[in-house]
């Protein structure tokens, strides 16, 4: 695959800062990354790993100190692009309220497209159109502070289409949500992937990761493991060792192995262990 035809190139970032005592800390070292476009991507690690500072550096909220990265196509180094890298790669931070600006959802939504220039027809047509991809046209005349944390997220979502990106990041989106709201915004995340959206998704529940095309590990700002949730969840001891779970169904497949029962190496759901433990005859 040429690396025209890639959404997000990182070619060997790093990104090095100062703590307030005075010490160098090397969050990211020598990533090498390709994401295609249309591509549903999950990023792991433990806290502290990079994987955030990795989501700012491809949304341009942080520059690299070493190597670059391209957003389709465009360097992020850039100033005078920062804001087309922006629009291109919209981004989805952990706390939905940190992102609410406005008294009611469609205003909130608007406020991005409004500081683009955006005439106002069009405006309130992408407001309309954003609030139906996310599921949340009827609450457009709503108050953003009385919706629930999922719903909350949504709007954000919303706010971020928009402006018609071709990649969503989201930073841990789900962290601060319960399972249902969790289960909203993850089915509202792969439903603009099958629409053709880019997404980069950071989280540290398992099995969001589960879903997708494909599974990033970062440990100590490094790139450790990369491959399709099926290769990656079968390296467990690898995981376990750099402080990740696997998935509850690998973490059982793994411990009936070890019980000396044969069954695969690479099960992520429970209809894969009941395949592989009563196989038909």
């Amino acid at each position: 695959m040429s690396a025209n035809m890639d959404m997000i190139t990182a070619q060997g970032l790093g990104h090095r800062y100062r703590t307030a005592e005075g010490s160098e800390v090397q969050a990211l070292q020598n990533v090498n990354l390709r994401v295609p476009r249309g591509q549903f991507v999950v990023i792991i690690g433990r806290n502290g790993s990079g994987k955030s500072t990795l989501a700012k550096h491809l949304n341009a909220l942080l520059q690299p100190t070493e190597g670059r990265v391209l957003v389709n196509g465009i360097d992020t180094k850039d100033i005078e692009r920062v804001w087309e890298v922006r629009q291109t790669a919209g981004m989805v931070f952990q706390n939905p309220d940190n992102q609410i600006v406005a008294t009611t959802v469609e205003e909130d939504v608007a406020f991005g497209p409004e500081n683009l220039g955006i005439p106002p027809a069009d405006i309130r047509s992408r407001v309309r159109q954003s609030l139906l991809s996310v599921g949340m046209a009827e609450y457009a005349k709503h108050a953003p502070h009385l919706l629930s944390g999922g719903q909350k997220q949504r709007v954000a979502i919303a706010g971020i289409l928009a402006m018609k990106p071709k990649c969503i990041i989201l930073d841990e989106p789900t962290a601060m949500l319960d399972p249902s709201g969790r289960e909203e915004v993850l089915q509202t995340v792969k439903k603009l992937n099958r629409e053709g959206i880019t997404v980069i998704h950071i989280t540290h529940h398992m099995d969001e990761a589960v879903e997708a095309d494909r599974v990033i590990v970062m440990d100590d700002g490094k790139v450790i493991l990369d491959g399709s949730p099926r290769e990656v969840f079968r390296h467990v001891d690898k995981l376990k060792a750099v402080g990740l779970n696997v998935p509850q169904i690998t973490e059982l497949a793994q411990q009936l192995r070890n019980a000396g029962v044969e069954i695969a190496d690479d099960i992520l759901t429970i209809d894969e262990m009941v395949a592989s433990l009563c196989p038909s005859s």
